[in-house]
């Protein structure tokens, strides 16, 4: 069995392996530029992505293209309903990467609290003595609120409870009743979320519905004490209300992994406050996570060259 596949971004060597073994001509270009994926996609009979933009135009000249693998959850780099439209698979990995993503929302929500930035920045100057100047809290019978409760919310919710004692309430519109642990309280209104909370963490994809969910309005809810943390999207958090919000200390802080136009200028004006944590969109990004993308991605590719119907097949945009 012969085909193509195109890696526009690299991957873990094990995914590239197991497509080679299955019989592909694996193609991995010098750069990604939209031109340059039209010309390395355009005869490709599959293509594995990570955070490329695949957009209509590419798509629609790409007449060999039967399945698009997403290394990752989030599809608003695809178009999906183009794909879908010319009978084009479309996969992601919903479960591949979700300890990795739930392990670094931990350490986020656990430096937040006790202030490791602010401490580690502090020492490194030679001052000893900010540790009587930056009190953090303990999490313990805190509560944690969680807007979105899929695969990573519902892991976060564990090790909450389970590791930190934490009280967990959880909005989600779509959420089945029978999958709510006993645990975790459900409310109705995503407004106790942020008015109840002492961590507010986000875990939704990016749509138009949920283009700045959180904004001054949700700001203005949330307790003074509260921190906000956002390793789903940026365009989830109206980045200038939040700023203005961390400014004028309505919230106690903020932990993003993600930020409204990525990547994130040098002269961004969160770098300029003290009260905010950033890493540079790599929660997912671990050795195991990677691993486990790839050949996830890798497998789903195989299937549909054999006939088959992948896992993970995403039905509509």
């Amino acid at each position: 069995m012969g085909f193509s596949v195109a890696i526009p971004q690299p991957v873990a060597e094990k995914g590239i392996q197991r497509l080679k073994e299955a019989g592909a001509e694996v193609i991995i270009p010098d750069a990604v530029s939209e031109e340059l994926s039209v010309s390395t996609i355009r005869n490709c009979d599959a293509v594995l992505i990570r955070t490329m933009e695949l957009s209509s135009q590419i798509i629609e000249q790409a007449p060999r293209l039967k399945i698009i693998a997403r290394h990752g959850v989030g599809l608003d780099n695809i178009d999906v309903n183009t794909a879908l439209k010319k009978g084009v698979y479309v996969t992601n990995v919903p479960r591949a990467n979700i300890n990795a993503v739930a392990e670094h929302v931990m350490g986020m929500m656990i430096a937040g609290a006790r202030q490791f930035i602010q401490a580690d920045q502090g020492l490194r100057k030679g001052h000893f003595s900010i540790r009587n100047q930056i009190l953090g809290i303990e999490l313990k019978g805190k509560t944690l609120g969680i807007v979105g409760f899929g695969n990573i919310g519902h892991l976060i919710a564990e090790k909450a409870y389970y590791g930190l004692g934490m009280k967990v309430n959880v909005y989600d519109p779509y959420l089945d009743a029978r999958n709510i642990p006993a645990f975790v309280h459900k409310t109705e209104d995503q407004r106790e979320i942020f008015k109840n909370a002492d961590i507010v963490t986000l875990h939704v994809p990016y749509l138009s519905s949920t283009h700045h969910l959180v904004n001054e309005n949700a700001f203005s809810m949330m307790k003074d004490s509260a921190i906000l943390l956002n390793a789903a999207r940026g365009e989830i958090v109206k980045e200038k209300a939040l700023i203005q919000a961390l400014k004028e200390k309505e919230i106690r802080g903020a932990c993003l992994d993600v930020f409204e136009k990525e990547p994130p200028g040098k002269d961004h004006p969160l770098w300029e406050l003290d009260n905010v944590f950033v890493t540079p969109h790599m929660a997912a990004l671990t050795e195991e996570a990677m691993e486990n993308m790839a050949v996830t991605c890798a497998d789903a590719i195989i299937n549909v060259m054999n006939g088959e119907e992948p896992e993970n097949v995403v039905k509509n945009g």
